[in-house]
């Protein structure tokens, strides 16, 4: 989702702004906004280093901590590929709905796959 969210940021720049007119920029998160306005490879790799810290976190949290981190992280930017749609798209808002689910289908297999990664996992225990 965050790689979705991006690209969809990405594009929905302006013509200006691909012409060089970085202040002409169209995001609502001000760290992103800012680095937009810097230059599109600055933002780039904001999003190298905004993936690289909750790949971190995933890892060296505990278990529970760690999957509410990345539950959190896959929603804001469901959320955030969302409104690039809903507002970007003739029917956008219906579009959103396969996204919705796509997003959820993900965070369930991710889930159900997180538990065959400990150590005496049973699936079948609650």
């Amino acid at each position: 989702m965050c790689t979705l969210d991006q690209a969809l940021t990405l594009l929905g720049q302006s013509r200006s702004y691909w012409t060089g007119n970085y202040s002409d920029v169209n995001e609502v998160s001000p760290q992103f906004k800012w680095l937009l306005e810097r230059h599109p490879l600055a933002f780039e790799a904001g999003v190298v280093v905004w993936m690289a810290i909750f790949i971190f976190l995933t890892l060296v949290l505990p278990r529970r901590a760690a999957m509410t981190v990345s539950m959190a992280f896959a929603i804001g930017h469901t959320w955030g590929a969302a409104s690039w749609i809903c507002f970007g798209l003739p029917s956008g808002y219906w579009i959103t709905y396969a996204l919705f689910l796509v997003s959820a289908g993900i965070a369930v297999w991710a889930w159900d796959k997180s538990t065959h990664c400990e150590p005496g996992a049973d699936r079948n225990t609650p």
